[in-house]
């Protein structure tokens, strides 16, 4: 599962993440936080978009795992609160579908640093989804 999820997301594939976990609303992913994601300064760091990337794809399977086959979904809004710098190491993302409805999921996830435990981000986040038409109807 998790070599074909990180080549059909070439974002992802270029991160290095990758997904760990996925079902019955919840999905984990973890990436290595290697040279090419920091900041190339002195205080190397996660840089934030990859961690809201990150997040993202996480919270993408854990609502992708509640869905029917034809339907496809897609990112409302998403609140992410920074509390401290990603550092080199491991970074894993954890995602709960707290609440599905009829048209709208919300989505709580967090960002740990895995050789601390402790918390680099933290997110609310409101998906929706369509039923796909097949092809030429």
């Amino acid at each position: 599962m998790t070599e074909t999820v990180a080549q059909k997301e070439r974002l992802i594939e270029w991160m290095g993440a990758q997904l760990t976990e996925k079902g019955d609303g919840k999905a984990v992913a973890t990436l290595p936080a290697e040279p090419h994601v920091l900041h190339a300064d002195d205080n190397p760091r996660v840089a934030g978009g990859v961690v809201m990337a990150l997040m993202d794809f996480c919270i993408h399977h854990a609502v992708h795992s509640l869905l029917a086959p034809n339907e496809l979904h897609a990112t409302i809004e998403m609140k992410l609160n920074f509390i401290r710098p990603g550092l080199p190491g491991v970074l894993i993302a954890e995602a709960n579908v707290v609440n599905k409805g009829s048209r709208f999921a919300i989505v709580e996830g967090t960002i740990t640093q895995q050789e601390t435990g402790k918390l680099v981000a933290q997110t609310l986040t409101t998906e929706t989804w369509v039923v796909m038409q097949p092809s030429g109807k």
